[in-house]
């Protein structure tokens, strides 16, 4: 039987965090829901309190899979989901009463984003007005306010329609950056961006999970590309000059991402050695660092220094200073 929302919750070993974040969800004012639950190979009791919710309460349905990482978890989900709409919750945060009753009323049609706001000091002022944004004036606003920021799948509702016709899915192989790739395809797919101020979206601060690994130069190249052919396509939307358009692509987090992408190459786990490396670097197009020093700004003088010797080139001291910095970063 179908449901007006899709509530998707990938697991892996928050068991401390779980019951809180599952009891604010089942106490939601609206209730028109299934609980969607994927266990991503969990070692601590996160399992056994998934089944332990699903035999008490028939909305909440409970998968378990191998370790596979949180974007198939949510693939997974998805396949499953009956919803008009498709929220995502993470396992350690909370949701107020009144989160699924304000975005399920927000909405207009099937065309459109629902994005909430979120109780994050990172992000604070980022959605400061109730606001219903289309067309052009949609892609203007976003990137003037920096709302990509915001790109993780939660505080928002996606149509449903809209990812099964389009076939959007969490993109496999990515696993930094893949909440911006899911969140670009689907924007690009819609006409009205609708946002909602209220901070009904409670995240949890973790130590762990502020701490962000580099993972392979392919993976992260990937992502990055990935990245900038989905803004590429959402930037093409205003009528600016293509000079522009490259600028204000640029100035999202393409740059962070096309950064992110080469200092895998001595952060990450790049076994090619000091030749395979460099190959990999002449390899990229020239113009990319180029335009990666229109509109990333740098804070702190290491990376001030990091993001010089990119822009500029200087691969041979990228490699051997970024090398340095991340040994001694780690014997802290």
């Amino acid at each position: 039987m179908s449901v007006s929302v899709s509530v998707i919750i990938p697991v892996y070993n928050t068991a401390s965090y779980l019951p809180a974040c599952l009891d604010s969800i089942l106490r939601q004012t609206y209730a028109d829901f299934e609980l969607l639950v994927v266990d991503d190979g969990s070692t601590d009791s996160s399992p056994v309190i998934c089944d332990d919710y699903a035999g008490r309460d028939s909305r909440v349905k409970v998968f378990h899979q191998t370790n596979a990482g949180v974007s198939a978890a949510r693939n997974l989900a998805l396949s499953h989901a009956s919803g008009k709409w498709v929220c995502f919750v993470d396992s350690d945060d909370t949701v107020l009463p009144g989160y699924l009753e304000e975005m399920v009323a927000a909405t207009a049609n099937d065309d459109c984003l629902v994005m909430g706001n979120i109780s994050d000091p990172l992000f604070e002022g980022l959605v400061t007005e109730n606001l219903s944004l289309q067309g052009k004036d949609m892609v203007d606003y976003m990137l003037r306010h920096a709302l990509f920021n915001l790109c993780g799948p939660v505080a928002k509702l996606f149509s449903r329609k809209v990812l099964q016709e389009n076939q959007i899915v969490f993109p496999a192989g990515i696993h930094y950056g893949e909440d911006l790739i899911f969140l670009l395809r689907y924007i690009n797919k819609v006409e009205q961006v609708i946002l909602r101020k209220s901070e009904n979206y409670r995240v949890t601060m973790r130590e762990e999970s502020l701490s962000r690994g580099y993972y392979s130069f392919e993976s992260e190249y990937a992502c990055f590309q990935s990245c900038l052919t989905e803004m590429t396509a959402f930037v093409g939307r205003l009528d600016e000059t293509p000079e522009r358009q490259r600028d204000l692509i640029w100035r999202t987090r393409t740059a962070e991402l096309f950064l992110h992408s080469v200092k895998s190459l001595y952060a990450g786990g790049c076994d090619d050695g000091w030749s395979g490396k460099m190959r990999r670097l002449h390899a990229i197009p020239k113009a990319y660092f180029q335009y990666f020093g229109i509109g990333f700004k740098p804070q702190g003088l290491t990376s001030q220094v990091i993001s010089f010797l990119v822009q500029h080139r200087q691969f041979t001291l990228l490699l051997l200073l970024g090398a340095s910095y991340e040994r001694a970063h780690r014997m802290r």
